[in-house]
């Protein structure tokens, strides 16, 4: 995995059962993820597409932009992506469920 368009962001603390529910979540807010490790997500706006990559060893996933519009600043993606993914991290077992 390259650092594609906008560098590579690394999130920890992630297991199987948070990369489930990450994949749901994205799945019922329409955003469309295929693939299977790596997945690629298409939010369907502004170009954008990125890649995640899981680490089940290190239980990290690593994120990048593979595609997006010249007009979006990378700095607007990860201010989405980047409170989402803390959130996810910080989860214990019994919020998930």
């Amino acid at each position: 995995m390259g650092d594609g368009k906008c560098g590579k962001h690394e999130y920890s603390n992630i297991n199987q059962q948070k990369v489930d529910l990450m994949i749901k979540e994205l799945n019922e807010h329409g955003i469309s993820v295929s693939g299977n490790n790596p997945w690629i997500i298409d939010p369907k706006q502004y170009g954008i597409k990125l890649q995640a990559t899981w680490d089940q060893g290190s239980s990290k996933l690593y994120v990048i932009v593979t595609d997006k519009s010249f007009l979006v600043p990378c700095s607007k993606i990860w201010e989405k992506i980047d409170p989402l993914m803390k959130h996810i991290e910080g989860l214990s077992e019994n919020e998930m469920k």
